[in-house]
């Protein structure tokens, strides 16, 4: 693992914060300090791309996602999330796995 600091303005910094919606339902608000713009999201999937997205056309060289606290979240809601991306990424390392020859 890499321990060197990043240089400052060579870090795209990626936050988010769930917000549960009545009567069922969440938000994942997402903020892009390299844009400086906030996203709503309204699935996992949709935050996932996001993501993807931001790094794939970001100018910095490195990127950090992180979770901020969410007080306005069902513990359901949050737990959903979290299994949802905790799927999505072994899909999408069985992806990348079998396309390396590796299983």
């Amino acid at each position: 693992m890499n321990t060197d600091p990043i240089e400052d303005g060579t870090l795209l910094k990626l936050t988010a914060e769930i917000y549960s919606v009545d009567p069922e339902g969440f938000v994942i608000t997402v903020k892009n300090d390299e844009k400086n713009e906030s996203v709503s999201c309204n699935s996992a999937r949709e935050y996932a791309e996001y993501i993807i997205e931001s790094v794939n056309n970001s100018q910095r060289d490195n990127f950090v996602a992180e979770w901020l606290p969410s007080p306005h979240a069902r513990k359901v809601d949050i737990d959903m999330i979290g299994m949802q991306l905790g799927m999505m990424q072994e899909w999408m390392e069985e992806e990348l796995g079998e396309g390396n020859g590796m299983v």
